[in-house]
């Protein structure tokens, strides 16, 4: 079978298993998240007969799912609401991932893992995925809530925080000891990043959509602020962050602009089909196999 008709037929197995899980979802009243994810699961590679063979393609076009995923969150949000809790975001990051980081190392430590893989552990205990909470909030409604807001908030410092830890672990890894004055300058160039950008973007961008929604096409405006999206993702990548967190800032900018309603609905489509993708690929990851090694550690 041609390379393109293989790909076609993996979507398209991928389409009906994740739209007749959605729709029996719906019907239970369960997350769609949870489907999604066991949508890949029973079509992912892990499975006696796995049904879709390229996963690496179909993670790719997951990354494009996150990307536009978190940029459509940022519509909704914008940045002048994000700012206004700023500071309450910020007080209970602080408090939160040391906290949860403490916790998860001391787990490690009490299921008798190797200091390394302690850290490691409550490293990942102390972040959250933006792209499950941000997409679960737009699901039930709650994107306007001040706890919302405040949420986002907190899950842009993890992803800066998320940045660090990496840092700093893999310079145990390759070196054995701490890079604290490294992990500094990269935190202080990302921050620098983020406050040039929302700084100076803001002026600039709102110039760009303002001009292409005065020439009255919409296709020109989807596409105009898709560049904007992918551009700025792009340029996070290339410093350190997930693309999807610059995608995110794209989309707060955006979202102050007089037009992002109509951005929003012109983008709406495509961020959910892309994200249904991403958290499929995400459920393809998953190896059922291994639940039975790790069930109780997982559970505790």
């Amino acid at each position: 079978m041609p390379a393109g008709i293989e790909f076609i037929k993996d979507i398209a197995i991928i389409m009906i298993t994740a739209g007749a899980v959605m729709v029996l979802f719906r019907l239970l009243r369960q997350p769609p998240i949870l489907g999604y994810l066991i949508a890949g699961i029973i079509t992912g590679p892990f499975m006696p007969f796995p049904l879709v063979k390229d996963v690496e393609i179909i993670k790719l076009l997951g990354e494009l799912g996150a990307v536009l995923l978190l940029f459509g969150v940022g519509l909704e949000f914008s940045w002048s609401r994000i700012r206004k809790m700023g500071g309450v975001a910020v007080i209970i990051a602080l408090i939160e991932i040391p906290a949860l980081a403490f916790i998860g190392f001391q787990l490690g430590s009490l299921l008798g893992l190797p200091i390394l893989d302690s850290l490691f552990l409550g490293a990942a205990i102390s972040v959250s995925s933006s792209a499950i909470i941000a997409k679960t909030l737009l699901d039930q409604g709650k994107e306007h809530l001040l706890s919302s807001r405040i949420v986002i908030g907190v899950l842009i410092v993890e992803d800066f925080a998320a940045v660090a830890l990496i840092a700093l672990l893999s310079g145990i890894i390759n070196t054995g000891h701490l890079d604290l004055e490294g992990t500094a300058l990269l935190l202080a160039k990302l921050t620098l990043f983020a406050l040039a950008f929302l700084a100076l973007g803001k002026l600039l961008i709102h110039r760009i959509i303002n001009y292409v929604h005065h020439l009255g096409s919409k296709e020109s405006l989807l596409l105009v602020s898709l560049g904007l999206c992918f551009g700025l993702a792009l340029f996070s990548g290339s410093l350190g962050l997930s693309a999807a967190v610059g995608a995110f800032l794209m989309g707060t900018i955006i979202g102050d602009c007089r037009h992002s309603n109509e951005i929003a609905e012109l983008t709406r489509p495509l961020r959910d089909m892309f994200s249904a993708l991403f958290f499929v690929a995400m459920g393809m990851l998953i190896d059922i196999r291994a639940i039975q090694n790790f069930f109780l550690p997982a559970l505790l």
